[in-house]
């Protein structure tokens, strides 16, 4: 690599390593030549504005993302076998893999890995409690389903507080 150094009257010098970090060191302790120099008042107070909290959004629990290893290669599969578990409240709304659609309508040719996003939502735009994720869950035990990763959707006054699936 070389180095541009500048000189006194703006003039500079290609140079290597060696000779760039010898020329910081000759310089070390010395004010700016070409810029202007600045100089910070020392002992200066910091103030702080008191932390005030926001009035807390309206929280809704709306649905939940169940991360599954599943081993198959077909979404539509697993897309019936994760239908069984949808309730009166929670329905499958989706399954990605890899960030990318595929159940339903899905494209046959999108290469799969054994980690799937199934995303089940509230019905009717209702909340859900924990309760009702806890049963779901318990359903997919029974039905010797891995699930290894749960995450919560919420709204936040009424807007949702995550990301939007694709083609959602």
């Amino acid at each position: 690599h070389t180095y541009d150094i500048y000189k006194a009257g703006s003039s500079k010098e290609k140079v290597g390593t060696k000779e760039f970090a010898e020329a910081v060191i000759s310089r070390l302790g010395s004010g700016p030549q070409v810029l202007k120099a600045v100089n910070f008042e020392q002992g200066g107070k910091i103030i702080m504005k008191p932390y005030v909290r926001k009035t807390p959004s309206k929280k809704e629990l709306v649905g939940f993302d169940a991360f599954v290893h599943w081993p198959g290669l077909n979404p539509n599969e697993l897309g019936e076998l994760i239908s069984t578990l949808n309730t009166s409240d929670l329905k499958v709304s989706m399954i990605t893999n890899r960030g990318i659609k595929v159940w339903p309508d899905g494209f046959k040719e999108t290469f799969c890995t054994d980690h799937w996003r199934c995303r089940f939502k509230a019905l009717d735009g209702k909340t859900i409690t924990y309760d009702d994720v806890i049963n779901l869950l318990k359903h997919a035990s029974m039905k010797k389903l891995d699930v290894i990763k749960t995450e919560n959707l919420y709204n936040f006054d009424g807007k949702p507080g995550f990301s939007l699936g694709q083609g959602q």
